[in-house]
């Protein structure tokens, strides 16, 4: 049987339910089953090469397992590993013959032979495909930590130990080396220092990229000048929904394996192995959808069911189970404010409902500091939705602004929070006031601006009077009703509880921003004798949209809704008497 005929195969047995296999990884399936059509069609811009396939799967069998009761045997792909490793070198480009993947992206739980795939691919490129190119490759793996970075060439290195091939490499301390073609191997690491500035990657291995606070090190291998680059992205689920793994990457090729979503890439190979949402995280049917190869044998079995058993009784255990055994992404952080995944099911791409003419609440938080000012707009509604008492739920938009000095202050921000405040910049969430501090006139215009042109109703803004005194005897003068918003636990608790327990029922919806998004991800809470609030001073991050949120909602949430009939003749008893 063909490699290809065993990937259809396997891709079938995936999808019908013989294999089982999560979601994402059923859309992987059927994405190479489409392409199979589409190349037996003619229609496809490349073609299958059978014997290209071969070469990957017979290249693991002459190196050696590393670790565990097959330490020193050959690596037997399993039928998981061969579905996307030939893929990567089986489909090839028309044009030229070139692979038809420049990047690929697997996302697997914990102990699932990733460091082993990463370093037979970089073994692979530095030999095979350099000689086949005639070129020198340069092949980096990249980490935030040195230790993380080392894990996949020193993983290399070990599968050398006992194979025929190792004559055809040198190794040493810091390269390894392909001896006939000069191409090698090295690790790079934040913590060292070494960002590849300079270098011209043919291959480059993101390692754990749901660790990497930047898309530095990613932004290296789309560079490469040599003729078949190779960028490679294996990781594990993480707990920060705000590294760009998870707002981007994973968000981006969850997009292209669903076929009801118009976003297609034929560079970019993509299989996501996870638990899906609703799965009982107890069946043990389940472990397997995110542990193809760990779930195959009875100590990897073992080791997820003793993990399990733990984390049932210990809830802080939990979250480390969820993303390191069962690939599912989870925000955690010590006091944290919010949900993040209720959060993000908030957003929305359209609002609900128009707002012109809605009443609307505008929190202000002024900034002491040279830094970001933000502005929030809460707009209750009712949409003829009920609860399960029968009663018309209010439910709430919120729409976001933030503001900093100048480009000076935006760039030091950029440099000390590792935050692209640049890029939001360019994409109009945040507006520069082009002044030493925050310019309270422009803020204040951009607010009186934006609810002129649509058309709100202003019922109150909301200032903490720490910051704001001046602005807010201006705006009294101007005849609007301003309301003082004190940050003490017995001022905010209301206000904190109550837009939480919103967004957890559904009732708050908002359009993209990611600097409120960052901000609400950075929000931790403050206890004072059962109250709370959120704490300022627990983080260096900047949470000012959320703060300016609350105060909004403070408000907001008492807004009373006036019937039609009510409200006209309140008009008519104003005309006519």
């Amino acid at each position: 049987m063909t490699v290809k005929n065993r990937l259809i195969r396997y891709a079938t047995d995936c999808i019908s339910g013989n294999i089982i296999s999560c979601k994402k990884h059923k859309q992987a399936c059927s994405r190479f089953l489409r392409d199979v059509k589409r190349e037996e069609s003619g229609e496809a811009s490349f073609y299958w090469d059978d014997q290209e396939a071969q070469k990957i799967i017979k290249w693991f069998s002459l190196l050696r397992h590393s670790k565990g009761v097959l330490a020193g045997k050959p690596i037997k792909l399993t039928e998981w590993q061969q579905f996307h490793l030939c893929q990567l070198y089986g489909w090839r480009r028309k044009e030229d013959g070139f692979k038809r993947f420049k990047k690929s992206f697997v996302e697997v739980a914990r102990k699932n032979a990733k460091s082993q795939e990463e370093a037979g691919v970089a073994l692979y490129e530095i030999s095979v495909q350099a000689t086949k190119n005639k070129e020198v490759y340069e092949y980096y793996t990249a980490g935030v930590k040195r230790d993380q970075s080392k894990i996949v060439f020193e993983e290399a290195k070990l599968m050398l130990n006992g194979s025929p091939l190792k004559k055809k490499f040198k190794l040493t301390n810091n390269a390894i080396t392909h001896v006939k073609t000069g191409s090698y191997i090295k690790a790079l690491s934040k913590e060292d220092g070494k960002t590849g500035d300079g270098t011209n990657p043919a291959g480059l291995i993101v390692d754990e990229y749901h660790q990497h606070k930047t898309t530095e090190f990613l932004d290296l291998g789309l560079g490469s000048n040599t003729k078949e680059s190779l960028l490679m992205i294996i990781t594990t689920a993480g707990m920060d929904l705000t590294y760009p793994c998870y707002t981007q990457e994973y968000d981006y090729c969850s997009k292209v394996l669903d076929s009801n979503i118009d976003v297609e890439n034929d560079t970019y190979l993509i299989d996501i192995m996870e638990i899906d949402p609703g799965d009982d995280i107890g069946d043990e049917e389940n472990w397997k959808k995110a542990n193809p190869i760990r779930m195959s044998y009875s100590a990897g079995r073992e080791k997820i069911r003793g993990d399990y058993e733990i984390a049932k009784v210990i809830p802080e255990k939990m979250i480390a189970f969820l993303t390191k055994m069962l690939n599912v992404w989870v925000q955690q952080k010590e006091n944290g404010y919010m949900n993040m995944e209720k959060w993000k099911k908030c957003e929305v791409k359209n609002l609900p409902i128009s707002i012109k003419g809605k009443p609307v609440y505008v929190g202000f938080d002024m900034s002491s500091k040279i830094d970001l000012t933000s502005v929030a707009f809460v707009i209750p509604y009712r949409n003829g939705n009920f609860d399960k008492k029968g009663r018309e739920r209010t439910e709430y938009i919120v729409l976001s602004h933030s503001f900093i000095p100048n480009q000076e202050k935006m760039m030091e921000r950029v440099f000390k929070d590792k935050v692209p405040y640049d890029a939001w910049e360019r994409q109009g969430f945040i507006t520069m006031t082009n002044s030493e501090i925050v310019d309270q006139n422009v803020v204040m215009d951009y607010v009186l601006d934006f609810c002129k042109e649509k058309e709100l109703d202003i019922q109150t803004l909301c200032f903490d009077p720490a910051n704001a005194s001046k602005l807010m005897i201006d705006l009294s003068d101007e005849g609007y009703i301003v309301e003082e918003v004190f940050q003490s636990h017995k001022s905010l608790n209301e206000s904190t509880e109550g837009f939480r327990e919103e967004v957890l029922m559904g009732n708050v919806c908002y359009l993209y921003n990611p600097v409120l998004n960052y901000a609400m991800s950075n929000a931790v809470i403050k206890k004072n004798n059962g109250l709370i609030k959120i704490d300022k001073d627990a983080t260096a991050k900047k949470i000012d949209p959320v703060d300016a949120t609350l105060c909004a909602y403070k408000l907001a949430r008492y807004h009373i809704f006036i019937n039609p009939r009510e409200e006209a003749l309140d008009k008519f008893l104003e005309n006519e008497w």
